[in-house]
C-alpha cells in the first residue's frame, strides 16, 4: 500500500545538531554533560548581560561590527572543524563560545532597531550556512582529503 520514500535533504541536520563535544559538570552528585561551545555561549551571555545591566553603559551603533568580530572565532572554529581541516578542543570551544555569548549580549544593548539587529543576525547566519554548505560539498568531492 504505502511506499517509503527516501528524501535527500539539503541540510544535514545530524551534522548541525550533533553536540558530541561536551564538558562534564558534577552537579548535586550527578554528571551533567553540556556542549562546550553552547556552555561557553551561555556563560559569556550571562556574564556580559549582568555586567552591562548593573553599570551605566552607552553603546553606539558602531559596536555592531565589534559584535561580528567577537563572534567570528566561534564561526571559524566551527567551520574548520566541520570541514575536517583540523580538530578542535573543548577549551577552545569554551573560549570561542564565551566570545560568541559576549557578542550576543552586547548586540542586545546596542541602540539599533530590532529589525536591523535581526537583519545582521540573519545575514551572518546565511553567510555561515553557505560556507558550511560549500565545505560539505567540497568534502564530499574530496577536495580536502587525498
Amino acid at each position: 500500500m504505502w511506499r517509503k520514500v527516501k528524501v535527500n535533504y539539503l541540510i544535514d541536520w545530524e551534522l548541525l545538531l550533533s553536540h558530541s563535544h561536551w564538558v562534564t559538570i558534577n552537579f548535586n552528585g550527578k554528571q551533567v554533560k553540556l556542549c562546550a561551545r553552547c556552555f561557553g555561549t551561555v556563560i559569556g551571555f550571562l556574564t556580559i548581560f549582568l555586567t552591562l545591566s548593573l553599570i551605566e553603559f552607552k553603546a553606539s551603533s558602531s559596536f555592531l561590527s565589534f559584535c561580528i568580530v567577537l563572534a567570528s572565532p566561534s564561526m571559524v572554529d566551527w567551520l574548520t572543524q566541520t570541514w575536517g581541516l583540523r580538530s578542535s578542543r573543548n577549551d577552545l570551544r569554551l573560549i570561542t563560545g564565551f566570545m560568541n555569548g559576549f557578542s550576543i549580549a552586547l548586540l542586545y544593548f546596542l541602540p539599533l532597531s530590532f529589525a536591523l539587529k535581526l537583519k545582521a543576525l540573519l545575514y551572518t547566519l546565511a553567510f555561515i550556512f553557505i560556507l558550511g554548505f560549500i565545505g560539505k560539498m567540497l568534502k564530499q568531492n574530496r577536495f580536502f582529503y587525498k
